[in-house]
Formats: C-alpha cells, sequence, structure tokens
C-alpha cells in the first residue's frame, strides 16, 4: 500500500482511505459530544479495514485524552468524584493486563473479544440495567479492572464505565463529567504502559496532526448540539451503530 507522504510527513493511508478515516472520526466525534462515549468503540470497529488493533490503540488513547482535557473545565463542577477515584484504582490494575494481551494477541482475537464485550454492553444499556448496588466500593473496583483490562486491549473500556454508571441512579451531567475526567487519566496512564511496550507507531504523530482537527470539529458540534437534540433518540442510534458493528466484527472474528 502506498501511502501519502512529504519530505517531513507519511501517512500510511491511500486518498481513499485518508477520507474514509476520516469521515469516521468526524461522526465518532459527534457521537462523543453528544452522549459522552462510544468514540473509540465506534472507530476501533469502523477502522479495522484501515489499521491493525495495534495501531488504533495509541491512536484513540491520545485522541480521547485530547477531547477530554478539551471538555474538563465545561463539567469540572459535575464531576463524581468518588466514583472516577475508585474506578481509577482498579483500572490501574487491570490496564496493565490489557496491554500485555494487546501485545501478544492476534489482532482478529482482540476484535472477536471487543465485539462479544460491546454486544453485552449494548445489551445492557437497551434494556436499561439497574444495579442497585452501583455505589459500592468493591464493584466499583471491580468495574474498574474490567473498564481497565478491555481499554488496553481494544480501548473500549468506556463502554463497561458507561454501562455502570446508568445502572445506577446518576444524574445524565454528573455521568458525563465523570466519563470525561475518568477517560483523560485512564488513557494517559495507558499511554505510559504502551509506551514502555514499545506499542506506539512511529506513524502516530502524523495520523493525529490530520484526524485531531476532524475529531475535535466533530466533537464540539455534539457537544452543542446536547441541548437540542433527543438524548433518547440519539442514544438508540448510537446503541444500534454499536450493536452493528460489534455484531459484524464478532462475525469477522469467528468466521476467520
Amino acid at each position: 500500500m502506498h501511502g501519502i507522504s512529504l519530505d517531513w510527513f507519511y501517512l500510511p493511508l491511500s486518498t481513499l482511505e485518508l477520507v474514509y478515516a476520516l469521515s469516521i472520526v468526524f461522526v465518532a466525534g459527534v457521537v462523543r459530544g453528544l452522549a459522552g462515549f462510544g468514540f473509540s468503540a465506534l472507530c476501533f470497529f469502523s477502522l479495522a479495514p484501515v489499521f491493525s488493533a495495534q495501531t488504533i490503540v495509541p491512536l484513540m488513547f491520545v485522541m480521547e485524552a485530547i477531547v477530554s482535557l478539551h471538555l474538563l473545565p465545561k463539567v469540572w463542577r459535575q464531576i463524581p468524584w468518588r466514583w472516577v477515584g475508585v474506578l481509577f484504582v482498579g483500572t490501574s490494575v487491570g490496564m496493565p493486563l490489557g496491554v500485555m494481551a494487546l501485545q501478544h494477541w492476534q489482532s482478529d482475537l482482540v476484535r472477536g473479544l471487543a465485539g462479544a464485550g460491546v454486544l453485552l454492553a449494548c445489551l445492557a444499556l437497551w434494556r436499561k440495567w439497574h444495579f442497585k448496588s452501583a455505589e459500592s466500593v468493591i464493584w466499583l473496583l471491580f468495574a474498574g479492572l474490567v473498564s481497565g483490562f478491555v481499554n488496553g486491549l481494544a480501548t473500549i473500556g468506556g463502554l463497561v464505565v458507561a454501562v455502570y454508571m446508568l445502572s445506577s441512579n446518576m444524574p445524565l451531567t454528573a455521568m458525563r463529567a465523570g466519563l470525561i475526567l475518568f477517560f483523560l487519566i485512564a488513557d494517559l496512564y495507558g499511554l505510559i504502559w504502551l509506551n514502555g511496550h514499545n506499542l506506539v507507531s512511529p506513524d502516530l504523530p502524523s495520523l493525529l496532526l490530520v484526524m485531531m482537527p476532524v475529531m475535535l470539529l466533530g466533537n464540539q458540534l455534539g457537544y452543542s448540539l446536547f441541548s437540542r437534540i433527543d438524548i433518547e433518540v440519539m442514544r438508540k442510534f448510537t446503541l444500534a451503530m454499536l450493536s452493528a458493528l460489534a455484531s459484524i466484527a464478532l462475525y469477522s472474528a469467528l468466521s476467520s
């Protein structure tokens, strides 16, 4: 495959692949701005024809961290600090295990497991699962552990935390604020582990240079639409997209 190259700049993509990738990043950015989650999962599955899992994971970590930093001042007062703190303790244990699995497992296996995990998460969200013990420290730690593992493996740990938060009685504004802070600290922590295991691609700066502005534009559009659109409709649309992409990934992994 011939990439786009200048003297100081190289993208491992054809022009058509670049247009496709930027379109996916923009749409996923709008979803992230509206729902507060779903960006990495949508990108992970949709960009699979273009990138390996080992390329997508660090790329999503950096992009999620940057957009979370961008949004953090707007939600600072709504952050559920206790939730985020306990969840991250669990994540700090699970993340290294996920990164090590990413290093040794085949991409098809990673996508298949990610597809199965996302389908389970979407099912819980569709059924509006309610967990009475959601504020228990033990369960928060366990949710953080699972989130850290799947985040290190496939950057979809945010869905685990989103499902867990939605299963409680937490207000939507607090949930979005908590997810924004959680993404920031979890993704920065994940990058440290990825870099330590030599899983950060040398193409990462070039990919970020072209994709980050598009992601921020989509995210800002989604955030501005948050108060103007029916969130329940958007929630169902996002779940439908995630379910379809996860099903395709799972089928592809099982048939390979």
